[in-house]
């Protein structure tokens, strides 16, 4: 190896780098056992990726290996089609924000892999129930506007089957770190989404959904401004707001959950990005 450049990456996804060898320019991640979850989630993207459909666009991935070698412990390495990508810039720019919210719609329009799972399986979509039921102490540093409303939200959200049920594929994960830039010349650019560790099928909107609070904490615009430039095709606005109900609800609870082993930090992201997720909630609820 002659020379190495980080793409991108997080505790939980591992650091996606561009490499210079010898022999060319070669895409990789690689994590070795001080990350076990993180191994674990690059060998289901591993294998998720073998079943996407040839439309999705996500990084092209052309091997991986997964090994305990001797004396080194576990190790998981992925190696994605070496293509001129680029981390979306910091902060978002028109360009980059558009092209993504563009991929997350563009991945809500292919039919998901029959064996994924059911995304109402794979959110927790009873998190405002379970919260209702604890009435943690935590929760009121998140923000007074909850103290009497969790038994309302955790109504909304008992129609996430109704609302968030589809054949259409789902990511799941997608943030900063799982998206990359292609620049095409006069301004344009497309993404290509990676960490496809927990992909699912649902509504087509979903992605959108998840994507929207990341972006806010990010740096851009509120996620109903962004809507308002980049409009979702076809979609009810009670089914959108129920599931804006499930994801605000599912990020609070989980970050006040034990930080996972391995991810110091994670927590502290999802609070950040529950925060967001709580006020897209109080927008669109109109309180």
């Amino acid at each position: 190896m002659i020379g190495s450049a980080p793409l991108t990456g997080t505790e939980l996804s591992g650091q996606l780098e561009v490499l210079q060898t010898a022999s060319g320019r070669a895409i990789v991640r690689a994590v070795g056992p001080e990350a076990p979850l993180t191994q674990d989630r690059m060998a289901a993207e591993a294998a998720f990726v073998a079943i996407l459909p040839d439309e999705v666009p996500s990084l092209a991935l052309e091997w991986s290996v997964d090994e305990v070698l001797p004396g080194a412990g576990r190790w998981v390495v992925l190696g994605y089609h070496n293509e001129p990508i680029r981390p979306p810039h910091d902060p978002w720019d028109d360009g980059d924000l558009a092209a993504a919210v563009e991929l997350a719609i563009q991945i809500g329009t292919s039919e998901a892999p029959a064996d994924l799972p059911d995304a109402l399986d794979v959110l927790d979509v009873g998190a405002w129930a379970t919260i209702a039921a604890m009435r943690p102490v935590g929760l009121s540093a998140f923000t007074p506007w909850l103290s009497d409303k969790i038994d309302h939200l955790a109504d909304i959200a008992s129609y996430a089957g109704e609302a968030m049920s589809g054949k259409n594929l789902v990511h799941g994960a997608l943030s900063r770190e799982s998206i990359l830039i292609t620049d095409h010349g006069w301004d344009a650019t497309s993404a290509h989404a990676v960490d496809w560790f927990m992909p699912s099928h649902g509504a087509s909107f979903l992605d959108v959904v998840l994507l929207l609070p990341y972006l806010r904490v990010d740096g851009a615009p509120p996620p109903e401004v962004v809507l308002d430039r980049h409009p979702l095709p076809d979609v009810d606005p009670e089914a959108l707001t129920c599931a804006v109900t499930v994801v605000a609800g599912a990020l609070v609870l989980e970050s006040m959950r034990p930080p996972e082993r391995g991810v110091p930090h994670g927590r502290a992201v999802q609070r950040e990005v529950a925060h967001a997720a709580l006020y897209w909630l109080r927008t669109r609820l109109g309180s």
